[in-house]
């Protein structure tokens, strides 16, 4: 196995020093080089092939973001990330803009490690060559809307009101009008209609909007036109709902803090993002897909692999890093068929993501069930110690399913 060579760069030496002692346990799978400054940093980067620099933001001479954009415009296949326990809204913006990844201070070793295993297994998508012709490049994909962006930099001030987010929705009249679409379908169950769109912020509450932006830009972005391909959509969406529902029940659950409980929501939502990619493609190559799946037992993902060159994780792990969706709700998404291959032993958006998508497999109509294909993996629940949970997560699974039948 090629070790990754991972550069280090921070002007506290004690810093360094100590990734270097943590980060010793594996030295079998990375090379480690570490520089004290950005011009070092960029002397060591032309000698020596890097596939991740870690840099700290604040630092003399040149800083971490400035640093990061450089190494963007000379080795653009070098993942970017920011190791950081300086974050002021404008720094985060200006590290958001040129990292893959923004990692607060302190980090854990163990957090540390997760989070570069993660880097790694998406990089793997984002340089297949087969995955760029299939899709295609940056260019030639859908960027995610400027009100998303927008909307990450605002949600994380503190004194951001509701009127300062519809605002931002009042700019765009499709998404306004989704909006309040959704907060008067009977989900809500209101007796009045809702109107005024900082309202409806308010009953949907701020975290859940960017999830609304990113669904309804998925839609826009990869439309389905052939009509015996529509069929299918109603499957996904609605599989979408309650599989998204039920990860973040699951993450709750679990005592998940932060923002983890979000991620998990989102790696349901976007759960089966790569099979809408195939759908919206149409072509031969799906007709056979959907052959396949009617006609033999393979399992779909080896199908997939055959007839595309990837498989849909695969797909969707490509487009979502090009968007810089976080690296956990990627590997949710990437690894949702086949959990055991993380490396991480604890609960995470991959446990609730691939176990909710388990229990909910979607009522679907004859001759498409195997498009949503998923098993179990008793093996991954062992090794993580939560088999015995899986009774309470079916309890959530049946209310969640509850819940739908009553919409």
């Amino acid at each position: 196995m090629n070790k990754k060579n991972i550069l280090f760069v921070d002007d506290n030496e004690n810093i360094l020093s100590g990734i270097q002692r943590q980060l010793r346990p594996y030295r079998e799978q990375w090379q480690l080089f570490f520089a004290h400054n950005g011009l070092q940093a960029l002397d060591m980067l032309a000698k020596q092939p890097i596939d991740l620099i870690v840099s700290d933001m604040q630092m003399p001479e040149i800083r971490g973001d400035q640093l990061l954009k450089q190494v963007s415009e000379l080795y653009p296949a070098t993942v970017r990330m920011i190791l950081s326990g300086y974050a002021d809204d404008e720094t985060l913006k200006a590290g958001l803009e040129v990292a893959h990844q923004y990692v607060s201070k302190p980090c854990s070793a163990e957090m540390l490690r997760e989070v570069i295993a993660q880097v790694f297994k998406i990089q793997a998508c984002v340089t297949n060559p087969k995955i760029i012709s299939g899709i295609g490049d940056i260019n030639q994909l859908p960027s995610l809307p400027k009100i998303y962006n927008e909307l990450n930099a605002i949600i994380t001030k503190e004194n951001t009101t509701s009127r300062d987010i519809a605002e931002i929705f009042a700019r765009d009249m499709v998404l306004s009008a989704k909006l309040l679409q959704l907060v008067n379908s009977p989900y809500f169950g209101l007796n009045r209609k809702i109107s005024s769109l900082t309202e409806a912020i308010n009953l949907i509450g701020v975290k859940k909007l960017n999830s609304l932006v990113l669904s309804a830009h998925v839609k826009s972005g990869f439309p389905v036109t052939n009509p015996q391909m529509q069929q299918y959509m109603e499957y996904i969406w609605q599989d979408a709902a309650r599989v998204s529902d039920l990860s973040k029940l699951i993450a709750l659950s679990e005592q998940q803090m932060e923002d983890r409980p979000d991620q998990a929501y989102l790696g349901g939502l976007l759960h089966n993002l790569g099979l809408l990619i195939f759908l919206s493609r149409d072509g031969d190559k799906l007709n056979a897909l959907i052959d396949q799946t009617k006609n033999t037992q393979i399992p779909v993902s080896e199908l997939e692999t055959s007839i595309f060159g990837f498989n849909r994780c695969e797909a969707a792990a490509y487009v979502l890093s090009l968007w810089k969706i976080p690296p956990r709700v990627i590997e949710a998404i990437l690894l949702q068929k086949t959990p055991n291959d993380s490396d991480y032993d604890g609960v995470n958006a991959l446990t609730a993501v691939h176990t909710a998508s388990c229990l909910l497999k979607p009522s679907v109509m004859e001759g498409c069930d195997r498009l949503f294909e998923i098993d179990l993996d008793f093996s991954y629940l062992e090794r993580i110690n939560k088999l015995e949970r899986l009774t309470h997560w079916q309890s959530l699974a049946e209310k969640v399913l509850a819940h739908y039948a009553d919409k």
